[in-house]
């Protein structure tokens, strides 16, 4: 019998993290506690300027915190310069702008380049490229010229860059938030059988559809954790989500709707499929 994730040392072991930008007149982030265990799927949700972003870049190494207690990333402590560097091997970060992590002439150059630089031998390199690039559906595209592709290819491609490397953890930074529909839908396919297939992913997220679906969600507000839970528990909480500003998942926006027109529901329904099941249209 596997462990359980209470069992298992967590992947992030993050306790009273400080962060403050220079100049600012506030911390960025202040006393933040977070876990992440193998295999969890943990979205984090915010307004603009709760901190979102800047625990992205914490999460990944990118940035030296001010303080904590402990702040550990698949055990790498990153308050010292070696842990960072160690935990960006394992801890890969997509940010929302996918050309900020093109950096090569085509695609398939792309997806090599971190492995270039780990210096992989070029046959294993050749091996891991083709896998990730069938992995995303971007065989076609491999000599394509990344100005060249959409939306949804261009962040595809920057995640097959990332993940090309082996990872023990997957930190995602709004990465639908500049995609059209069938952008979205694309990189959601991918994250979702990456899920499926077992990867830790931390999701920061402003679209309560994508968080809707998380094992747990963490809110923020001002910097500081003002929820953690599962996404039931944050949705009905309907002052919370008024305070922090997010709204509703669509299916529960609908299913707010249905009930000013006298067809309340029993439980507030997070995804369409749950709402179809409430109304009795599907089982």
């Amino acid at each position: 019998m596997s462990p359980s994730p209470d069992e298992t040392p967590p992947l992030f072991d993050i306790s009273g993290l400080h962060y403050r930008y220079a100049g600012a007149q506030a911390d960025a982030l202040a006393d933040l506690d977070l876990k992440v265990h193998e295999g969890e799927f943990v979205a984090v949700v915010g307004a603009n300027g709760s901190g979102k972003s800047t625990l992205a870049r914490l999460l990944g190494g990118l940035e030296k915190p001010a303080a904590a207690r402990h702040a550990l990333a698949c055990g790498h402590d990153l308050l010292v310069e070696d842990g960072r560097m160690a935990a960006r091997r394992d801890v890969g970060v997509l940010f929302q702008n996918p050309e900020n992590q093109l950096v090569a002439q085509c695609v398939e150059d792309d997806v090599a380049f971190g492995l270039e630089n780990l210096a992989w031998p070029a046959a294993d390199i050749g091996r891991r490229v083709d896998e990730m690039l069938a992995r995303f559906g971007l065989e076609d595209l491999r000599r394509r010229e990344p100005h060249m592709l959409s939306g949804g290819q261009k962040q595809r491609t920057a995640l097959a860059g990332v993940i090309a490397v082996p990872r023990r953890v997957l930190v995602l930074d709004e990465p639908t938030a500049m995609l059209d529909p069938v952008g979205r839908d694309e990189v959601l396919r991918a994250v979702r059988e990456m899920r499926d297939e077992g990867l830790a992913i931390v999701y920061i997220t402003q679209e309560m559809d994508e968080a809707a679906g998380a094992d747990r969600v963490v809110a923020l507000e001002r910097g500081t954790q003002a929820y953690a839970g599962d996404a039931g528990g944050l949705f009905a909480d309907a002052a919370l989500v008024r305070r922090l500003g997010l709204g509703l998942p669509a299916a529960g926006e609908l299913a707010l709707a249905l009930a000013e027109q006298g067809r309340g529901l029993r439980d507030l329904p997070l995804t369409m499929d749950e709402l179809l099941v409430a109304l009795g249209y599907a089982t």
